[in-house]
């Protein structure tokens, strides 16, 4: 006697409800272990502990990830460059000619276009130990070197916003009164 086969979008919304159902179930704020609370703060504290690295697994696990649900379905996405390029895109502006066929495709696109570009545009900020540490004496060489870079950007910025206020003030010393004719 064989199992029916199930048809992988189906397992895998199925898998997709099941979550959700765990995530909204439990009343009050947190909602247990499985609560939306709970998933909602272990998402930020893995995105703030790096977010390079949070980046890169969004590309290459996302890219592989969509490869699987629509590399036999979909003609757009034939190889695993095929859906890096979806799955980048996904993260910006959305320029390629690509389009998710399958539901699982779809539910993985739509995660990407909703949270990925937060997470592109913040790839670049320090991560959440470096954040933490500004303004501390710092516990390692890194995060030394990340906060004497962090304090150095922070004395510019101060220098150039007293540069534009003394220009600022210079160009309203310089202005026409109100009452004097300018035209002579």
């Amino acid at each position: 006697m064989t199992t029916p086969r199930r048809d992988p979008d189906v397992a895998a919304l199925s898998a997709l409800a099941q979550i959700a159902r765990g995530l909204v179930s439990t009343p009050g704020a947190q909602g247990g272990a499985l609560g939306y609370g709970t998933w909602k703060q272990g998402f930020r504290e893995l995105v703030q502990r790096d977010p390079l690295d949070t980046l890169l697994v969004s590309v290459l696990g996302g890219a592989y990830l969509f490869w699987l649900a629509e590399r036999d379905k979909n003609p757009r996405c034939r190889t695993f460059w095929d859906a890096a390029v979806f799955v980048s895109t996904c993260l910006s502006v959305g320029y390629d000619n690509k389009f998710a066929v399958t539901e699982s495709g779809k539910a993985l696109a739509t995660f990407l276009m909703t949270f990925g570009p937060s997470v592109a545009a913040n790839a670049f900020a320090p991560p959440a130990t470096a954040q933490q540490n500004f303004g501390e004496p710092a516990s390692n060489g890194a995060d030394a070197h990340v906060s004497a870079a962090t304090a150095e950007s922070l004395a510019l910025q101060k220098a150039i916003l007293a540069r534009l206020d003394a220009i600022l003030a210079e160009l309203q010393d310089a202005r026409p009164s109100p009452d004097r004719n300018v035209r002579g």
